[in-house]
């Protein structure tokens, strides 16, 4: 789990068009780590919180953008946080090679000794709360599919004996429909 008690790994649920991922993570923040990052071209910042930061980034030979949760271990200032990230990034490993249709998918998790960097799949349609907000309301119609598809990609999470400890609007993500 991590530093909040959240895993990252995210589903995607399909609605009018578009599909959503569930995310599962905890705050992120990090710096100084071009090394780690060689092989990425640094977009832009999504978002900063108590232990890190959240990036746009583009692959640097195929220019395929992702997500990197970058996870400041400076900030890690007890054994507990510290034993919290761990566990999590044994979970995400776990999840590198996994791929369900309701999952963010995690391509890498690279440990530096000031960082953590999560490397995962770029939803660029934003999350399920704002497109309820921009909506007003979802008819049942349309929500009944979308419930579906979180409980599909929870009852994945748990058949592998994971547990998502943040399910809400803000950790679902929108994704073009693939269907």
């Amino acid at each position: 789990m991590s530093h909040s008690g959240h895993l990252w790994p995210a589903h995607s649920f399909h609605t009018q068009g578009r599909s959503l991922r569930m995310k599962m993570d905890g705050n992120t923040k990090g710096g100084g780590h071009c090394e780690a990052l060689k092989s990425y071209n640094l977009c832009k910042t999504l978002g900063a919180g108590t232990f890190g930061t959240g990036m746009i980034v583009e692959l640097k030979h195929t220019g395929h953008k992702v997500a990197i949760k970058i996870l400041n271990c400076r900030k890690m200032n007890t054994v507990e946080m510290e034993e919290k990230a761990n566990r999590e990034i044994k979970i995400l490993r776990l999840f590198i090679d996994f791929i369900h249709p309701h999952i963010i998918r995690i391509y890498e998790v690279i440990e530096t000794p000031k960082d953590i960097f999560v490397v995962m799949e770029y939803c660029q349609n934003g999350d399920l709360l704002n497109y309820i907000v921009e909506k007003r309301r979802l008819q049942d119609d349309e929500a009944r599919p979308i419930f579906q598809q979180i409980i599909s990609g929870v009852e994945c999470c748990h058949t592998n004996m994971v547990v998502h400890r943040d399910l809400k609007p803000e950790t679902c993500y929108l994704i073009p429909n693939i269907m």
